[in-house]
């Protein structure tokens, strides 16, 4: 980030009211070399906290990838590089400096009757004094306490990470933000963002720490009270009064609106950023990709927080801060981080995602994971392949030998819930298994869903039952079985009481009656489907934003995505059963 820019001349005025700016102005540092080693040290302890991130990243998750700290921690590497050279530079001016006085001295006692050596010294003195400042000033203007200042930030008020450091983009186009990640995933920019494919850089925002598994998106900005006070006089901006009355959210009644500007007339064009405050801009561009963005149907949150900046100090300041959060941002200034500063930090398990926050109490099975969660391929250790397999098959031994399905990722997401499925997806998983299936995976679909001679078995038993046709450590919390129901009623209810939305037609046309009973009876009970099929949940996703129109809170099914699924072991070569 770059520094606050030198104050020279007469301190700037506003019409409204003059300011001491000079109490605003920090105190220079004085030259020294403890400062870069303070640094040096600084960068280091937070590459270490970096490191052990990572580490519980690559430990806990089927794929780390998928939070983006590498660019991060590479940025933060760089800066070390720049403040070991500078501590280096920092310790060769001193031993020249030191060399220099000796050789001096020795030269004054062998004749001190020449004035000029006095003038060497105070040339020396000015070229020492001159390798100092330029060395602080590089020091000054090191990043590092702008990573610092994101890292405690995402450390200290952030859950379920995404990434540190991603450019979001604007054009008009509602994009699922997902869709951006793996786009992003492909083509990453110095800064970590990644510019996409045709996409106009000038219309994006670069968002220091995506968290709440993307829901939320936080922008820290290291400026100074003295930096924005000069900018705002730089670019001529003053306080007036409007006779625009406005209604704060949460208020009773109207009040007079402070309105900030630089400009007269009308011929003002809303998208004109040259003389836009940098705060101001932010906030607006933050707007502007939030509104072209949303995960699971929903917009991000937005956070800017202000570590530098207090609020109720300048009414100036206060201004700018009301009209940031006019764009809906919530503004947090350094009362606020005072406060949180004395709290313990999370332990760094809370920067991990949390896929599964949002599950209903019941979750809805797809077909997809009810054949995984039968699989010989999911339940055993070491597989021989066979020529007859798929090369699909092939695929997922591979995958499952890195991280194994089951443990890593469908035993979690279903927790202590209750389970079931609808009576199309236990049919068509029934006649799959009945015609390719093994004898094992045979078997652990009756013990699954109930089918007899294990109908009436206690859930702890059929559990037992469970772990005896596999290599993994069965979860004895696992809800077993998992209940068939018929979902037609729900759905015809739902659309006779009209508590489904319109745009459910539309979603049902393209839907194959197993995945029409899977998806629209978890929609219309609200109840959390989970599932392979990503292929279907974009299809819903898509006919639903395409069909949108003005209706901003519309929502359809909730559905998590297993990352990947698992064929039966008996599939055939060839077959695409």
């Amino acid at each position: 980030m770059t520094q606050d820019p030198a104050s020279t001349g007469d301190p700037p005025t506003f019409p409204h009211k003059p300011l001491d700016l000079q109490k605003y102005i920090p105190s220079p540092i004085q030259p020294s070399s403890k400062a870069s080693e303070r640094l040096h040290q600084q960068c280091l302890d937070l590459l270490a906290e970096v490191d052990e991130l990572q580490s519980l990243l690559k430990s806990s998750l089927r794929n780390p990838q998928l939070v983006e700290v590498r660019q991060f921690r590479s940025n933060v590497t760089s800066e070390l590089k720049m403040l070991q050279k500078l501590e280096q530079r920092f310790q060769s001016a001193a031993s020249t400096s030191e060399s220099q006085t000796k050789v001096q001295r020795e030269s004054q006692s062998q004749d001190q009757d020449q004035d000029h050596d006095s003038d060497g010294d105070g040339e020396a003195g000015e070229d020492d004094d001159s390798v100092d400042m330029r060395l602080m000033h590089a020091l000054r203007s090191s990043n590092l306490p702008f990573y610092q200042a994101v890292w405690d930030i995402a450390r200290g008020s952030c859950y379920g990470l995404l990434a540190l450091g991603k450019r979001f983009y604007w054009d008009g186009q509602v994009k699922d933000s997902s869709e951006k990640e793996k786009s992003a995933s492909k083509t990453t920019s110095k800064k970590g963002g990644g510019k996409q494919p045709n996409k106009d850089k000038r219309k994006s925002v670069f968002v220091d720490i995506v968290a709440d598994d993307g829901e939320e998106w936080v922008k820290v900005s290291t400026m100074s009270e003295s930096r924005l006070l000069f900018e705002m006089a730089k670019k001529g901006w003053e306080r007036d009064s409007e006779d625009e009355c406005m209604s704060d959210e949460g208020s009773d009644g109207p009040r007079r609106r402070t309105v900030l500007r630089n400009f007269d007339g009308s011929d003002y064009e809303e998208d004109d950023d040259e003389d836009e405050l940098e705060l101001i801009k932010l906030a607006r561009d933050l707007r502007k990709a939030a509104d072209a963005t949303r995960l699971r149907y929903r917009h991000p949150r937005l956070r800017v927080v202000l570590p530098k900046i207090g609020e109720g100090n300048v009414p100036e300041i206060d201004d700018i801060l009301h009209e940031m959060r006019s764009y809906g941002v919530k503004v947090e200034c350094q009362e606020t981080l005072s406060i949180a500063a004395g709290a313990k930090k999370p332990e760094l398990t809370c920067l991990l995602p949390r896929p599964f926050k949002r599950f209903t109490a019941t979750l809805n099975v797809d077909c997809t994971l009810l054949l995984a969660l039968v699989s010989d391929l999911s339940h055993a250790k070491e597989i021989v392949t066979l020529p007859s397999f798929h090369r699909a098959i092939l695929r997922q031994i591979e995958v499952e030998k890195q991280q194994p399905l089951l443990q890593t990722e469908l035993w979690p997401a279903m927790g202590e819930h209750e389970l079931l499925c609808t009576n199309e997806a236990a049919i068509r998983m029934r006649e799959i298994v009945e015609l390719i299936g093994t004898d094992t995976e045979k078997e652990r679909t009756k013990i699954m869903m109930g089918d007899p001679p294990y109908a009436r078995l206690d859930r702890q038993i059929a559990v037992q039952k469970f772990q005896e046709l596999s290599d993994w450590q069965v979860p004895t919390h696992w809800q077993l079985p998992i209940k068939a129901i018929d979902p037609q009623p729900a759905i015809t209810a739902a659309k006779t009481e009209g508590k489904i939305p319109p745009v459910a037609d539309r979603v049902a046309e393209g839907l194959s009656d197993i995945n029409h009973s899977v998806f629209m009876y978890g929609w219309v009970t609200g109840m959390t489907t989970i599932s392979s099929n990503r292929t279907i949940d974009k299809q819903i996703e898509t006919t639903i934003e395409t069909n949108r129109g003005t209706d901003e809170d519309l929502e359809g099914p909730m559905v998590w995505i297993c990352d990947t699924a698992r064929s039966l072991a008996g599939k055939e070569k060839d077959r695409k059963a």
